[in-house]
């Protein structure tokens, strides 16, 4: 869903290594108007401190400590604002209860945020934690 001519561009960055998962993540993206862009978990606090996206997506499995990333960016008072929402594989339940308590805004089966991510990159999602 693009906005309207002149309407500020919703920006989403993403902490996910996996380049073929996050081309089809930028797909979407482009389709619905929104800048999209990749970025290194160790650079992510800087990143979002600097350019407030208006959501990050984070892969819960990346390489790194996706909880840290979470707990830094929920801390600083420049970045807690920012929406964050993880995917995870379905069978790693205790991965998600760890990124809940970090204080992700939401942490989804990957299947599940595969299906809300249309509305997620247009900010319609309401995606909870199941």
């Amino acid at each position: 869903m693009a906005g309207r001519p002149g309407d500020p561009v919703r920006t989403v960055l993403a902490v996910v290594p996996d380049l073929f998962f996050a081309a089809k993540i930028d797909a979407v993206a482009k389709a619905a108007g929104v800048a999209f862009a990749t970025v290194p978990i160790a650079d992510a606090p800087a990143r979002c401190a600097a350019e407030p996206p208006a959501l990050l997506i984070v892969d819960l499995h990346a390489p790194g400590d996706p909880d840290a990333l979470v707990r830094a960016l929920k801390a600083d008072p420049a970045t807690r604002g920012i929406r964050v929402v993880g995917f995870y594989s379905h069978v790693e339940g205790t991965r998600r209860r760890a990124a809940v308590a970090a204080g992700i805004d939401a942490a989804l089966p990957r299947s599940t945020f595969v299906v809300q991510l249309p509305a997620l990159l247009a900010g319609d999602g309401a995606a909870g934690n199941p």
